[in-house]
């Protein structure tokens, strides 16, 4: 008898499955969100909630974007933070500022003057320059790196290729693996199938990793590479340097960022951002080219921040803790720099010294400059919104803007440009150039 109700008591239990999810499905329907049209924002913070769809492209030129739904369509951000958490079908890539893929990108990834995470997966390559790359997840493409840290405990379905600068591997690598200079290095876990080349450097591999097949073209060992890269800067070598090599690249992505930003005035066709050789924006009859002159500041307090993040905050607690000593030795340091550098230059013996001291006068001026910058942007938001949270960047953005604005009025602008480099040297000193936290 139960034998034959069995068929009865499967069809039953079908129908009130298929009448569960037949209910439910309007209820699912309403909970998720579409968003039929691209999303564009100057500033501020843009967020794609779980449950949401966008079924178009999110651009945001300052500020940060963080992705927990599904972007069917491209992310961009020109100078910020993203965060993928959910979904995207396009393209991912950001300018001046960190970029961090937990979720599921199909496209290809670009992160410029920032660092790069990788722990979901990415269906495209990877792109990044000037700034670490850490790779935990899945890359189906190839990864091309400029002059920066790469770093892979996950998998690569291509091909790996550096410029300069250290690459480590302790996951899988399918293809090729090509560093123009540097050390690549293969640790216990460490896979790669296919060719490593070194241009100039070394390899240093460990017993239980693979490898198809290793080339130097030129060999050095640690110290030699480390003793170049580090002399780089500052003598003139016969083969290309690494000093120039980075800069070049840096003006180049600049430029390439300054063009994307859609809110800028362009300059002309054709047309790239000049780098002027004044480091703060004086009184000039030309406005333009003082407006010019802060974009270019904030590229470069911007790039500093991103990089140096850890300095250039010891530099800000110090000039909020300890603005005596910091003022004092800012002062003293820009006045004694003038006759200091007139002795160096007199003889041939202090050239290459006073080229050292011309070039951490500037490093110091720079991290400062961008400690101060976010130090006074924070300040005025909070005066302004005490509850109110500020990206980083923003911070810089608006403190760029007030101190060059101040810095354009006649007589005044010029006390005041050359108090901030006082300061800003001084803040560096004193935290020996962000090494040391102000108590």
């Amino acid at each position: 008898m139960f034998k034959k109700q069995i068929p009865a008591i499967v069809c039953l239990v079908f129908f009130a499955i298929a009448l569960i999810i037949l209910i439910a499905s309007p209820v699912f329907a309403e909970t998720m969100e579409i968003i039929d049209e691209d999303i564009e924002q100057a500033a501020g913070s843009i967020t794609i909630s779980e449950g949401t769809a966008v079924n178009g492209n999110v651009t945001l030129n300052m500020g940060d974007i963080e992705v927990n739904g599904v972007v069917n369509g491209d992310v961009k951000n020109n100078m910020g933070r993203i965060v993928i958490n959910g979904d995207v079908q396009g393209n991912v890539s950001t300018d001046m500022g960190q970029l961090e893929v937990n979720g599921n990108v199909s496209g290809d990834v670009r992160a410029r003057m920032g660092d790069l995470v990788v722990n979901g997966s990415v269906g495209g390559n990877l792109y990044g320059d000037l700034g670490k790359i850490q790779v935990d997840g899945t890359v189906g493409g190839d990864i091309e790196s400029g002059f920066g840290e790469l770093h892979i405990t996950g998998v690569v379905g291509g091909d790996v290729d550096s410029k300069g600068g250290n690459i480590t591997i302790n996951g899988l690598v399918e293809g090729d693996v090509t560093l123009g200079q540097g050390q690549v290095e293969l640790e216990p876990d460490g896979s790669v199938t296919g060719h490593i080349y070194v241009d100039r450097g070394l390899i240093k591999k460990a017993d239980a990793a693979m490898v198809g097949s290793m080339e130097v073209g030129e060999e050095l060992t640690r110290a030699e590479l480390r003793e170049e890269m580090k002399d780089d800067y500052l003598v003139e070598r016969p083969r290309e340097r690494m000093g120039e090599r980075i800069s070049d690249q840096v003006i180049t992505r600049v430029n390439e960022i300054m063009r994307r930003v859609s809110f800028l005035p362009q300059i002309g066709p054709g047309r790239d951002w000049q780098l002027f050789p004044t480091l703060f924006v004086g009184f000039y009859s030309n406005i333009a080219r003082g407006m010019l002159n802060m974009l270019i500041l904030f590229a470069l307090a911007a790039l500093t921040h991103s990089l140096f993040p850890r300095q250039v905050k010891a530099a800000g607690d110090a000039i909020s803790i300890n603005a005596g000593p910091v003022i004092g030795w800012g002062l003293l340091a820009t006045i004694l720099a003038i006759p200091v550098m007139v002795l160096l230059g007199l003889s041939i013996i202090g050239i290459p010294l006073l080229l050292f001291v011309l070039m951490a006068l500037a490093v110091a001026a720079v991290l400062g400059y961008a400690a101060i910058t976010g130090l006074v942007g924070e300040r005025l938001t909070y005066v302004a919104s005490p509850s109110a949270n500020i990206n980083p960047l923003g911070a810089i953005a608006i403190g760029v803007l007030v101190i060059g604005l101040i810095s354009m009025i006649p007589i005044v602008g010029w006390f005041v440009s050359w108090f901030v480099y006082a300061v800003a040297i001084g803040a560096t000193l004193v935290t020996r150039f962000g090494t040391k936290g102000s108590h």
